[in-house]
């Protein structure tokens, strides 16, 4: 489980909310974001008993952290679900005649498959070292790199695959504030937990803008 506060919370707020953790079994691992602040938590502790015990604090909120058993169980159900989906739309397009299937075709102009996208411009990423994109159906992280270099990769974890990952300049590293992992600019795991390394993401520069190509 994880808990998520506000990123100008007191200190007091979380010593108080650290201890009612400790108090029920758990070890904390507290991580500071721009965005939040992240109090990692691991044990054996009672998820409702802590659910309990925070309920007066409004502006803390408790999410569980599926097990990797049970994430790949909730994605493989989904992607059924999906699959099935997408099964019986097509076959009512197909019942329907043509004029629906040319309705449901992307208009001209549209990206193809092979097409650039573009996803930031160098003057973006002067004021801030990173930039969040969801493309591909996928989220990631572009990030300005030493001597004008630029990486594109996933913001996803592979250790639970449900927490985003930080960009620290300072450190050069990506960060998941849910259990400390790290990884470089390239996606190479360079602190556990995680084993698996991250997706990488080729980047094009157009002058000032940065594209990224969609897979073929």
């Amino acid at each position: 489980m994880i808990l998520v506060l506000d990123p100008q919370a007191s200190d007091a707020l979380i010593a108080d909310v650290v201890k009612s953790a400790e108090d029920l079994g758990w070890r904390c691992e507290l991580s500071r974001g721009e965005d939040q602040i992240v109090i990692g938590l691991t044990g054996d502790g009672d998820p409702a008993a802590l659910e309990a015990a925070l309920e007066h604090h409004s502006d803390v909120d408790v999410v569980p952290v599926l097990s990797r058993a049970d994430y790949n169980r909730l994605r493989i159900r989904r992607r059924l679900m999906t699959g099935l989906a997408s099964g019986l739309g097509l076959l009512t397009a197909m019942g329907a005649g043509a004029p629906v299937i040319g309705f449901l075709l992307p208009p001209k102009g549209t990206l193809g498959e092979n097409d650039f996208v573009k996803v930031a411009t160098e003057g973006e990423l002067e004021s801030r070292p990173a930039k969040q994109v969801t493309l591909f159906g996928r989220t990631m992280l572009v990030i300005r790199g030493g001597g004008a270099r630029y990486f594109a990769v996933s913001a996803i974890c592979t250790h639970m695959s449900v927490c985003h990952l930080e960009w620290r300049p300072e450190r050069n590293l990506l960060v998941c504030p849910c259990h400390g992992g790290a990884f470089d600019p390239y996606g190479n795991v360079v602190a556990g937990p995680p084993s698996i390394p991250l997706a990488t993401y080729g980047v094009e520069k157009v002058g000032d803008a940065l594209y990224l190509r969609r897979e073929g």
